[in-house]
């Protein structure tokens, strides 16, 4: 009797120890996607659209308004699909899109034997290898690499699948694409064609560039970019929760506002709940900018706050808490200090943040004190409006 407890209790670990291996595999390998492909340089305006699960009935179509902008895609084809219909893989490559790999079943990887998962990868020809659904067992990143395969995974879903309208998902992705987005859409659903005879214009029109994904330069995530992955999910449920409106959809705008009562501390002009919006800047994009390109995209981006400012007349100020006072006064901001309570927790969630998205801390951080910086409408409006033509000249 002893004999079978040790047995069924050695079951019950090594049960337990697999189901922990397939739950970091699935954690470190799609949540996080450490050792991915995901993103490229958040500074230049080239994405990558990538289209799994194809080819489809849908194919012929997505190619044609590809076509019709000239741009080029990279399809990701499950190998069951392409045996069938060679016609379309063939029209892909002669249009001159990029094919890779999806596996030759659409099966998650959880739900294969490894030896099957093997096959799975092996029968699915490509330099890059996206696993169904993203789904990783604990076997994936080695099988795809000793194939000679690299996992490629995405940093903005397009939601294709979801039963909602087209314009909705559009507006969805353009406030979060971003310069180096690597943008997961699907050859298959009818309403991927009505996302695209919106999405590509907007894209042409804002200055991004859609290239094949090697043309992106693509590094494997580190663990610390793997929590900026993970953190995207955090970010669009606060973007929902507070209402943030994006200033402007050019690949290197760089400001989101929060309309709010102004929560002080007190401003020589401002009380306490004056109507205001709070500045939040897009991290991601800033971090792989140059000081130049820093400046020139907060002159931009503020020159679309004006339309913000017109659509919204009850704001009277933007405001924002900040150890980078100085810099932000050439810009046309005013200072004021900030109660030390609130100066540690400034510095401490800035100090996440820098590190996250850049992998340092600066030393001024620590010696410059943390302010608010504000800017008021007037200001805006006079700084970066429109000038009259006689002023041009």
């Amino acid at each position: 009797m002893e004999a079978l407890v040790d047995i069924a209790t050695l079951i019950g670990s090594l049960v337990v120890a697999v189901l922990l291996l397939y739950a970091l595999a699935e954690v470190l390998g799609r949540w996080m996607g450490v050792g991915a492909l995901a993103w490229g340089n958040r500074a230049e305006p080239k994405i990558a659209l990538t289209f799994d699960d194809g080819p489809s009935e849908q194919t012929e179509a997505i190619l044609e308004l590809l076509q019709k902008y000239n741009l080029k895609a990279t399809f990701f084809l499950t190998g069951q699909q392409a045996e069938q219909r060679p016609d379309l893989v063939e029209k892909m490559a002669s249009a001159g899109h990029q094919l890779e790999a999806h596996g030759y079943w659409h099966r998650p990887a959880v739900l294969m034997a490894p030896w099957t998962e093997w096959v799975h990868i092996q029968k699915s020809p490509g330099k890059f290898y996206r696993p169904p659904w993203g789904i990783h067992s604990p076997f994936t990143r080695l099988f795809a690499r000793m194939q000679g395969k690299q996992v490629v995974l995405w940093d903005i879903e397009s939601q294709d699948w979801l039963d909602k309208p087209a314009e909705q998902l559009v507006q969805r992705m353009m406030f979060y694409i971003k310069g180096g987005s690597v943008v997961l859409l699907h050859d298959g659903p009818a309403r991927t064609l009505s996302v695209l005879e919106l999405l590509l214009p907007r894209l042409v029109e804002n200055g991004y560039q859609p290239v094949k994904l090697g043309e992106l330069p693509l590094k494997p995530l580190s663990p610390r970019q793997g929590l900026i992955r993970i953190n995207q999910g955090y970010e669009e449920r606060y973007d929902r929760k507070v209402g943030n409106i994006k200033v402007g959809y050019r690949y290197n705008h760089i400001l989101r506002l929060e309309l709010q009562p102004y929560p002080g501390p007190d401003l020589p002009e401002y009380p306490k709940g004056t109507p205001c919006a709070h500045i939040h800047f897009e991290s991601a994009r800033m971090a792989d900018m140059t000081p130049m390109q820093v400046l020139r995209a907060f002159r931009e981006t503020f020159r679309e706050s004006v339309k913000f400012l017109e659509e919204h007349p009850e704001v009277r100020f933007l405001f924002g808490y900040s150890y980078l006072g100085q810099g932000a006064l050439a810009l046309g901001f005013k200072t004021h200090p900030v109660p030390k309570a609130m100066e540690l927790q400034s510095k401490i969630t800035t100090a996440w943040f820098a590190w996250l998205y850049r992998g340092e801390i600066a030393r001024h951080l620590f010696t410059d004190p943390a302010q608010v910086v504000y800017i008021s409408r007037e200001t805006i409006l006079d700084k970066y409006g429109p000038k009259p033509k006689a002023e041009l000249h």
